[in-house]
């Protein structure tokens, strides 16, 4: 162990180090706190699916069988993409091959092999992070974002031209205080953008919130038959820490690493101005990158103002 001067001076005349003490006492209370919610968190998500405590399960919607034809469709980003892009017309009748020293094998088309094969025009298709959803009715294959969970503890070119409404993040904080108010726990939502109008929306998937950790747990066929009209683009996971402060915990630096997806972080909702993070995951150099939230959301300030201030003599100074 390195001995320090002020470590030197502790063990000389037996000084305790009482800040050091606090700060170890904060760190396991922390850790401890992030252990129960976790418990707490997968209790509630075992009985969401089983129905224990009186309640009636969830219904479960099930997902349609991956099974694709000669005029299945993927839609990705507003564009209809026909499946005979990437596939052969043997491996749409028989299946994918393959090919051993014994014998030939022919495997279904699944939605992992989908997303590979469009991962190399669309590298937004992260596999960690994205689910192929196949909806039978319209016979289109979805990729669905996935968002993972959030929690506390102690590059600008794929940006859009347009920024985000103001209202949408305005509507957001309204909702995280009502939360924290009511509850004391975080929220999380998805902001995404139609990319025909180029409007953009925010969306409350299904989750489960508690004070430390927030984790959405909707299935992804649900979210595609939300959303399967409408061509759209995840921008941002926006998720708050109610009355903790906006800054990034181990958990959602874990989380927040798919590359092109804007990451905010809404925090002290009980102050009249909220802290807010933005930033995104570069995965070049393995590291989250700040952003100046001016640079993505519209301005809540006007420029023009109907105050007359021609009483205010601005001086030049050096």
């Amino acid at each position: 162990m390195e001995i320090t001067s002020k470590t030197y001076l502790s063990l000389l005349f037996n000084i305790t180090d009482e800040v050091a003490i606090k700060k170890q006492q904060e760190e396991e209370a922390r850790k401890k706190q992030q252990a129960e919610a976790r418990n707490l968190l997968e209790a509630a998500k075992k009985n969401a699916a089983t129905g224990t405590n009186g309640n009636a399960p969830a219904a479960k919607k099930e997902s349609d069988p991956f099974e694709v034809n000669f005029d299945t469709n993927i839609y990705h980003l507003g564009e209809q993409l026909p499946i005979t892009e990437y596939f052969s017309t043997e491996e749409i009748e028989n299946g994918i091959a393959t090919v051993s020293k014994e014998e030939t094998k022919y495997q279904k088309i699944t939605g992992e092999e989908v997303r590979k094969r469009l991962e190399k025009d669309y590298p937004d298709l992260v596999a960690a992070y994205t689910e192929m959803v196949y909806l039978k009715k319209k016979n289109i294959i979805i990729a669905v974002p996935k968002a993972k969970k959030k929690g506390l503890s102690n590059s600008e070119s794929s940006f859009s031209t347009k920024k985000i409404p103001f209202s949408l993040l305005k509507d957001f904080i309204s909702l995280s205080k009502q939360y924290s108010e009511r509850f004391g726990v975080e929220l999380h939502a998805d902001i995404y953008v139609n990319v025909k109008t180029m409007e953009f929306f925010m969306d409350i998937p299904q989750q489960i919130v508690s004070r430390f950790l927030v984790q959405p747990v909707e299935e992804a066929y649900s979210i595609a038959e939300r959303l399967m009209d409408i061509p759209f683009k995840k921008v941002m996971e926006i998720h708050s820490h109610h009355t903790m402060g906006a800054t990034p915990s181990s958990i959602d630096d874990e989380s927040e690493r798919c590359p092109g997806i804007l990451y905010a972080i809404v925090g002290r909702v009980d102050n009249f101005f909220p802290e807010l993070t933005l930033r995104i995951f570069d995965p070049a150099s393995e590291r989250h990158i700040k952003i100046n939230p001016c640079l993505i959301f519209e301005s809540p300030f006007d420029d023009t103002v109907s105050i007359n201030t021609d009483m205010v003599e601005v001086l030049e100074y050096v």
